[in-house]
């Protein structure tokens, strides 16, 4: 087990992802995540402004992948409206350190799963101690703002087992450098933020949001190669929905330009995410 941890702040990070990326990114059509409820196999979708988490069903109990944003009202309310128990979530694998993700599971929070052992890639927990950093604002290395303690690191291809549910971590490196993927049961794989899709299909993520687009585009071959390989049934993106895996890579090599004037990604999604309650 790790300890980290080290004094909340608003700092560049937080502060753009809380203050300037709803603006900057509102009628764009870039974040479409899927509204709360319960789909098929009793996987539970909670919705979080622009992002999904996902719980799934382990015996009694469940587990989740990533955690939405700190002391949000949105996954509370999800919880209780699908009369679900925080404390029945036994454990969270975060997919990577954003806000928008880890936020949840934040030491320096309202923990949304107080009882909830706390997983990610062993890449990812370099940002915890300063190891990695978010960005680089001219001279400025830019911190996530993220504290955890008492958690597991996971290398690739590493399982975890609850009840009858298994969770394998598969690295997806690209949008940051440890991001992490989860296999689950064999037949769902929960992909993060390497991959971002629309009605065409899936592409890599936008560019300004990774940390190597380059990187995530080869990750982006190997997972595809993966869920041919084990024939994934679905892929669940955190803003995007659900997916196929033939439509989840169809543009795999394509990284959506979001600066071109009139940029609309997708035509179904909400123009303000932010300030719909879901």
């Amino acid at each position: 087990m790790k300890k980290y941890k080290e004094k909340k702040k608003m700092n560049l990070i937080s502060f753009f992802g809380l203050k300037v990326k709803p603006k900057l990114t509102r009628g764009k059509g870039m974040w479409n995540p899927l509204n709360t409820q319960i789909l098929d196999g009793g996987v539970v979708c909670l919705r979080d402004k622009d992002v999904n988490c996902f719980l799934i069903p382990a015996g009694n109990s469940f587990v989740a992948i990533d955690s939405g944003y700190s002391n949000s009202k949105n996954t509370r309310d999800g919880l209780k409206r699908l009369g679900i128990d925080a404390d029945s979530v036994k454990a969270v694998f975060l997919t990577h350190l954003d806000i928008d993700h880890a936020g949840g599971a934040d030491d320096n929070s309202n923990r949304l799963f107080p009882k909830a052992k706390v997983y990610l890639g062993r890449e990812e927990s370099r940002y915890l101690n300063g190891e990695l950093f978010r960005k680089k604002v001219l001279f400025h290395n830019c911190r996530l703002p993220i504290a955890l303690s008492d958690f597991s690191t996971l290398s690739d291809g590493e399982s975890v087992t609850f009840g009858e549910t298994t969770v394998r971590a598969v690295y997806a490196f690209g949008h940051t450098q440890g991001h992490t993927a989860y296999y689950v049961n064999d037949k769902w794989l929960f992909s993060g933020d390497c991959i971002i899709a629309n009605e065409d299909g899936g592409f890599c993520f936008f560019d300004f949001w990774n940390s190597d687009t380059a990187l995530n585009k080869q990750s982006l071959k190997r997972l595809k190669a993966f869920c041919e390989e084990n024939q994934t049934e679905m892929i669940f993106t955190s803003h995007s929905g659900i997916l196929s895996s033939e439509r989840a890579f169809q543009f795999c090599d394509n990284s959506p330009n979001w600066r071109e004037k009139g940029f609309v990604f997708c035509k179904n999604a909400d123009f303000d995410p932010y300030s719909e309650k879901r």
